[in-house]
């Protein structure tokens, strides 16, 4: 269907991830007429794709499991992850603005939304407690109607079982479904027979429907090309779909939540702080928000960063025809597999955060002049497959051929192109202090973030340390990747863009991975990216609907 040029809203919104959807909610309970133009086919983006957690210091769900936390926690726990780089205006917005967004979206939608008993992710940190990670209960996706079909649903977590669901049962290794309690594989049959889903589908599936009720526009394939800008005022989009390109015109504000660049190799190559060989986001996330704030006269902040993540590959594996790369957290804290470098190396606690553990994969050797860390290799031993699910393989499945395999360390080191006496010295040593539950190099164990997906069959540190000990032995590459860039457009604390003196544009607001990230090179914990989208999206509606009172 073309849109017409005379289409006028009060709110444009551009992108229909936790961000946009949060955004058109609370422009249209302001009293606006909202449209979301959505560039993909389905809407959600990579919120859609994800665990569905937000992380919200101070929500108000923590009392349920027996947490409290003040605002003066939450603040010195991100002044101690800052390295200068963190706005304290823009971090103390979100954490006195973000026990009320939970609260609102528990109020508007149909979600029932839960704290859970997980640490932050340097929890050792001041400042730090469990119970700032919100999410979800099951949604039914049915009750969205004609738009279900609509309603993206995540390669990532395609069965319904959330995180929510594991800690209800206590622990990934619970998860048996026979075994009774929340997880029964009666209840899973039910949720897939009847189309129920979990994680961040279900928060788009949520804030989808109550849009819907508040009759809010959604239109997909509609992809957003340029600002209109009258009297350095922005007053509109530039749009187009099957039907031709055309004009959607905004009474009071247009908020840019189109995610991040990372499928975009030009800009990750321009301004990525290393190389980017996996993306696990949404597939259109080529930075069409950034570059519209940028021809806008936007100023960037953050450009280097990512939410960095890291992805393995199943050879023939496609997402909307993009090779599809799979989340690696259990295949990394699992006892029995360690990671190794070019040269056959450790160079990292494997079960430490997917963020912080993405740094070390741009770690730079001056003298070889090489990214000394890539290409990386996830080294595993027969023990590990016949206890624990591996990508898609299960314990007792056949050794798929995407495995490369050998009956000793070294001749596997030959297969993958490392040194053998590196390898084999790297294995024996991390052995000998796996028998003892110590990680003489790189502390495996040690934080109780660590435990987090673990064995909780085990104790302390065995539930991720392990020794490679049973042949044969395996290898697959695990590779540096992303779920979203973090860089962007420059706001205030009412999610308006900056220019690059400092100065708002007007009519122009921006949430999500579109703009400069709040939490600079930081991931707090579960939910860090959702937790500010959320935010600064019920930030960016509430102001751009409530613009007109300034004109």
């Amino acid at each position: 269907m073309t849109i017409k040029p005379e289409d006028v809203f009060d709110v444009v919104i551009v992108g229909s991830g936790g961000a946009g959807l949060t955004a058109a909610l609370r422009a249209v309970s302001a009293g606006a007429s909202v449209c979301v133009l959505e560039r993909s086919e389905t809407f959600g983006g990579t919120t859609a794709m994800s665990g569905g957690v937000a992380w919200i210091p101070g929500n108000n769900l923590m009392a349920r499991i027996g947490e409290t936390d003040t605002r003066e926690k939450a603040l010195a726990y991100l002044e101690a992850l800052s390295l200068g780089k963190i706005s304290p205006e823009l971090i103390e917005i979100f954490v006195d603005t973000g026990p009320e967004v939970i609260d609102f979206i528990e109020r508007e939608t149909p979600l029932e939304m839960h704290a859970l008993h997980f640490p932050d992710y340097h929890p050792e940190f001041d400042g730090s407690i469990l119970g700032r990670s919100v999410m979800p209960d099951a949604f039914d996706a049915k009750s969205l109607g004609d738009m279900a079909p609509l309603l993206r649903r995540s390669p990532h977590f395609p069965i319904p079982l959330s995180l929510l669901d594991m800690q209800r049962s206590g622990g990934v290794m619970a998860m048996s479904m026979d075994e009774g309690g929340v997880l029964s594989s009666q209840l899973l049959l039910y949720r897939m027979q009847n189309d129920f889903v979990t994680s961040g589908t279900a928060l788009v599936g949520g804030l989808m429907k109550a849009a819907i009720d508040r009759k809010v526009t959604l239109r997909s394939n509609a992809r957003v090309r340029r600002l209109c800008v009258e009297d350095n005022s922005v007053t509109g989009v530039i749009v187009e779909r099957a039907g031709g390109t055309s004009r959607i015109s905004a009474r009071r504000g247009v908020v840019l939540a189109s995610g991040g660049f990372e499928r975009n190799p030009q800009l990750t190559k321009d301004f990525l702080r290393g190389p980017l060989e996996a993306c696990l986001g949404c597939p259109s996330n080529e930075g069409d928000g950034l570059l519209m704030a940028m021809e806008a006269g936007a100023a960037l902040g953050n450009m280097g960063e990512a939410w960095w993540s890291q992805g393995m590959h199943i050879p023939g594996e496609e997402y909307e025809g993009q090779p599809f790369y799979r989340i690696t957290t259990i295949e990394r804290t699992m006892p029995g597999s360690i990671i190794v470098n070019s040269e056959g190396r450790r160079f990292v606690n494997e079960a430490h955060n997917y963020n912080d553990i993405g740094r070390a994969f741009h770690t730079f050797d001056p003298v070889k002049f090489s990214f000394t860390n890539l290409p990386a290799w996830m080294i595993l031993h027969q023990g590990r497959l016949d206890r624990y699910a591996f990508l898609t393989r299960f314990p007792t499945d056949p050794i798929p051929s995407w495995l490369i395999s050998a009956p000793t360390v070294r001749e596997l080191a030959v297969k993958i192109g490392v040194r053998p006496d590196v390898l084999d010295d790297t294995v024996a040593r991390f052995n000998a202090g796996a028998a003892t539950g110590e990680d003489r190099d790189f502390g495996r164990g040690r934080s109780l973030y660590d435990h987090q997906h673990g064995d909780p069959r085990l104790d302390g540190a065995f539930r991720t340390l392990g020794a490679l000990d049973q042949p044969p032995f395996y290898a697959i590459q695990i590779r540096s990747g992303t779920t979203g860039t973090k860089g962007g457009p420059r706001t205030n604390a009412r999610a308006q863009v900056l220019n690059v003196h400092g100065r708002c544009i007007d009519g122009l607001y921006a949430a999500g991975n579109v703009m400069a990230g709040i939490t600079g090179m930081a991931y707090p914990g579960a939910g860090g990216t959702i937790g500010p989208a959320l935010v600064y999206g019920y930030i960016a509606g509430r102001e751009a609907a409530g613009r007109h009172a300034q004109r």
